[in-house]
Parts: C-alpha cells; structure tokens; sequence
C-alpha cells in the first residue's frame, strides 16, 4: 500500500458556505488550480477558511467555495476537509470527487519541481485509498464543467499530453513501479518524464485467436481507424498496454493497435 504522503492539517471550522458536514463515499479525484501564478497557496487556504468560511459577499451574493487539500509552490500539502465530508469545489461532482487546489508557477501556470511530486504522491495516494484507477479516476474541474465555463488547471487543460502523463505518473507511483523521488515533472518545459524499469528478459505477446480482426491506427475502436486486419493463430510483440475506458489495448512492436480482449486475444509471457 502507497504510504500517505506528508499532511499540515488546517481544518475549517464547520460552516454553510465551505463545510457543511454532509457524507461523502468518493469515487473521483478532482484536480484545480488557485487561479493566480506564484500566490502561495498558504494565501488560498487562508482564503477558504478565514474569509469564505465567514460568509463573504461578491456583488451581494455570499460565495461557497472550499477544498479537501491546497498544495503549495513549495510542495506542502495542507487539508482543509476530511475526505469524509464534502467540499465545494468542483461543481456538480461535489456529490462524488475529492478537490484539490494546486498553486502554480510561470506564465504557463506549470507547477514546480515539489508540487509536482506532491500532486502526484497525493492524488495516487487518494487513488490507492479507494481502489480507484488513476488513468480513468483523477478529473479535471474543467471535465466536468466544460471548458466554456472554466479551463481548470488551466495548464493540463491547454497541455491535455501533460495531464495524461500527469496520470500515468500516479498509476506508476500507486502501483509501485517509482517511487516519489523518482518522479519526474513534466510541466518544466525540460521535456522530460518519469521512467520506468523494464524487465528486459520478459516480453509480452499477442495471439489472435479468431478467424479476422480489425488492427487499428489509433488507439480506439472507431471504424474511421482501421487500417488492416489480422488473421487466427498470427502473433505480434506488445509494446504497451493502453488503459481505455472500457476494453483496453495492446501497441504492437509495429505501432498499430489492437483489442486487449481476452475473447479475440490471448496474452503470452516470455
């Protein structure tokens, strides 16, 4: 089990407009960000519980707005909420997701080395908690409101490459294949991702096991990508496994895709 990242508790007061107390079973991940570059996210957690929790007015209306965690520039993770009750975060998936703010960084708004490793470390951490799936269970606000409401975080909205490697790093991190010092921020404009070790005297396969079956150029299933068809008892080299939602797929040595079904497929290890 993935050991709970670092956490400086600066719980809110129970309130009508941050925390109301009512239950929540969570089964997403939301993931924010605190709107302005280089404001520590001190500055946010102060916010929510010092001036929303008091009931604060804008154009005379009261704002409701919380956060389960604000992540810092420097990498400090602070919780605001118990995972056990709600926030006000992310709209309509308050009823089901976890929120986090994120402080940034540039004009980018990217993150910094720390915060980084701690979105990670605490999103795959959230993740391992509820046996949920990082590469399908971690959102954006933005997925869920659309991005002609809101681009949040603006950065992974604009970069949608940087946010699934965002996520493949918390499947690495909950599945034991890094660790958190290993990894790496993809946000810096270096270029460079987390890794991993492969076991290079083990390869993976793919044997068809029906008559015909469609290979893809694209990893989905639509008919617009097919580019060719294999045939009953062929067998090709996987290079990855791709998470879909649904039924996965295999990238073959040759870089097309196909089914990870085990109806059409079978998995061979050598």
């Amino acid at each position: 089990m993935l050991e709970k990242p670092t956490i400086v508790e600066k719980w809110q007061k129970k309130n009508k407009y941050g925390r109301p107390g009512t239950a929540l079973s969570y089964t997403k991940v939301a993931i924010h960000y605190t709107g302005q570059a280089d404001v520590p996210g001190k500055n946010t957690v102060s916010y929510f519980n010092n001036v929303v929790a008091n009931g604060y007015k804008v154009n005379g209306k009261y704002i409701y707005a919380s956060a389960h965690y604000v992540i810092d520039l420097d990498g400090t993770i602070y919780q605001l909420i118990p995972i056990s009750e709600r926030c006000y975060c992310t709209n309509s998936a308050n009823s089901y997701a976890i929120g986090v703010e994120v402080a940034t960084t540039g004009a980018d708004n990217h993150y910094t080395d720390e915060t980084y490793r701690s979105m990670v470390h605490l999103c795959a951490w959230l993740c391992a908690n509820k046996g949920l799936n990082p590469l399908k269970d971690i959102i954006t606000h933005t997925d869920v409101v659309g991005k002609a409401y809101k681009l949040c975080p603006i950065y992974m909205v604009k970069n949608p490459d940087k946010m699934e490697q965002f996520k493949k790093d918390c499947n690495y991190l909950a599945t034991g294949k890094v660790a958190v010092n290993q990894i790496v921020n993809c946000t810096d404009g270096k270029g460079k991702i987390t890794t991993v070790e492969t076991n290079s005297a083990k390869k993976k396969y793919v044997k068809v096991l029906c008559n015909e079956l469609n290979i893809h150029k694209t990893p989905d299933f639509e008919a617009s990508s097919v580019c060719g068809i294999v045939c009953k008892g062929d067998v090709y080299t996987i290079a990855e496994e791709i998470q879909l939602t649904g039924t996965n797929m295999y990238k073959l040595k040759s870089g097309v895709y196909i089914t990870a079904s085990k109806k059409y497929v079978q998995l061979i290890e050598k």
